[in-house]
């Protein structure tokens, strides 16, 4: 089975307001459109979407969801679009190696971070989001600076950077957009399930606009 975009959320709360259907082809914005979940957690979500890849053969990936905020000005429901992700809770520094970087199979140092098929879209900031396997408390951001001082992250997620590097390791184009479910104070939505209806829509506005550019400047064509 071939689709064109293959649509991926940690959660089922995260996509089902964003598509009419998941798990079957549907079609959104001109393009066949595949959306699934993954689940919670880096290895988790690296492994369902490689199967997920593997099942839909898609030509590019979207992840949509929801992210925390770790630099002030960004507010609860605003829209952010991942230009870069990284991966800042692994530290191997007493290997030599910079935060978030690992070994592969042939003991040659992996990336900390994954670039991302990121143009411009309306409603939507530009962001560096890190990815790690924890919910980001506001305790913890205050005692670890690094996390924008030294990495520049703006904004923490718990599956982005495993699944950027699932599509890079296939060599295919990914996006990730998100809605800001808490900010750097740690406040969340006060109406949780009006804050869904609004991310649900950020989102779908975000992921058309994404899927209509032109085809030349299309993460399909890339």
């Amino acid at each position: 089975m071939k689709t064109d975009v293959l649509v991926l959320g940690a959660t089922k709360q995260e996509l089902e307001g964003v598509l009419t259907k998941l798990g079957e082809p549907i079609v959104f914005a001109g393009c066949e459109v595949v959306g699934l979940t993954l689940g919670v957690g880096k290895v988790q979500s690296a492994l369902a979407a490689l199967q997920a890849i593997q099942t839909h053969a898609p030509s590019s990936v979207v992840l949509l969801g929801y992210a925390g905020a770790i630099d002030a000005s960004l507010a609860i429901g605003e829209g952010i679009l991942a230009t870069q992700v990284v991966q800042y809770d692994l530290d191997l520094r007493a290997f030599g190696l910079q935060r978030g970087q690992t070994f592969d199979e042939h003991s040659k140092v992996v990336a900390s971070k994954v670039d991302l098929f990121a143009p411009a879209l309306s409603g939507f900031k530009p962001v560096v989001l890190g990815t790690a396997d924890r919910f980001l408390l506001r305790s913890y951001r205050e005692q670890n600076p690094y996390l924008s001082e030294e990495l520049g992250l703006q904004a923490s997620d718990m599956e982005g950077f495993a699944v950027a590097r699932a599509c890079r390791m296939l060599a295919l184009p990914f996006s990730i957009l998100k809605v800001v479910s808490d900010d750097a104070l740690g406040r969340r939505p006060k109406d949780f399930k009006r804050f869904v209806r609004q991310a649900d829509e950020s989102l779908r506005m975000g992921l058309a606009q994404l899927l209509e550019l032109p085809r030349e400047k299309s993460p399909t064509s890339l």
